[in-house]
């Protein structure tokens, strides 16, 4: 016998409301964890490529969900690849566990990491230093290029820097942001990616924004003090990153010169400290 019509009505309102809470909750869970694993992609892909100034880091791929870990593989390749023929990229991964540990896996060794050690910027001019860059400089042969990193001789803003040099190109802007104030003896660095955001670790968030300080801050922005101990296996001080944010001035910057004139006329500015050549390479299509 079927089921008196408002009897059945009756029973049917709350399973109604019951499958629909149910859907809107999955929802909810699934928007959250999009935009979780989203911000897990610009925190901490940020992080690494802020840790290793002597990689251009991009996204391969999409932040991915596994059962015991989140995670992203990332493409790595030099900077001279950007000057060169010749393909350097390589893979890493960054991945979260049930903890909230971070870890890097398959990361090459960083190639400015040595230079960067001494990285002097900001630190006031020195003539016996620039008086080698300029050596090195007048050596360079006809059609040899290098990547090179700038040190200023006092911290400058955005603005400032711009007017130094050609940075019509946002992702030129490969700047660092601090003096040798890391755990691991390297300067923070800021890099708003090709393009100024597409296909980069940033994710989309906040492209629109041209400023590479002001990316830097609403990076640092998302960072609580739990995130400390993370932060440290990467190399990077939390406290540091805030001072620097809280600065916004440029010590440095990575730079490709395409010719013995180039590098000279940047070592000619008052403002420049010294350039060091981490990578010479001749280009044939010069």
């Amino acid at each position: 016998m079927s089921p008196h019509p408002a009897a059945w009505s009756k029973a049917r309102t709350p399973i109604l409301v019951l499958v629909g809470a149910l859907i809107a909750g999955i929802a909810w869970v699934s928007i959250g964890l999009n935009d979780s694993m989203s911000k897990f992609g610009y925190l901490w892909g940020n992080a690494l490529q802020v840790a290793h100034p002597g990689y251009r880091i991009a996204f391969q791929g999409d932040v991915e969900r596994h059962l015991f870990n989140t995670s992203m593989k990332v493409t790595i390749e030099s900077h001279s690849a950007v000057i060169s023929a010749e393909s350097s990229e390589r893979v890493a991964e960054v991945s979260k566990d049930l903890l909230g540990r971070i870890g890097v896996t398959n990361l090459p060794t960083d190639p400015m990491t040595d230079y960067l050690r001494t990285f002097r910027g900001g630190q006031g001019s020195d003539s016996k230093a620039k008086a080698v860059a300029v050596a090195q400089a007048e050596s360079l042969k006809e059609k040899e290029v290098a990547t090179v990193i700038v040190e200023l001789s006092s911290p400058l803003l955005e603005t400032e820097v711009e007017r130094l040099t050609d940075f019509s190109v946002v992702e030129w802007k490969r700047f660092f942001l601090s003096g040798s104030r890391m755990p691991s003896g390297k300067p923070l660095y800021w890099w708003p990616g090709k393009g100024g955001c597409s296909a980069t670790v940033l994710v989309d968030r906040h492209c629109s924004n041209r400023s590479a300080i002001s990316q830097f801050r609403l990076w640092v922005r998302n960072f609580s003090d739990d995130d400390r101990a993370n932060l440290a296996k990467l190399g990077l001080d939390l406290q540091a990153l805030r001072d620097a944010a809280s600065e916004g001035k440029v010590f440095g910057f990575i730079a490709n010169v395409f010719d013995r004139d180039q590098a000279l006329k940047l070592l000619d500015m008052p403002e420049v400290r010294t350039v060091d050549f981490v990578e010479r390479e001749i280009d044939d299509e010069r």
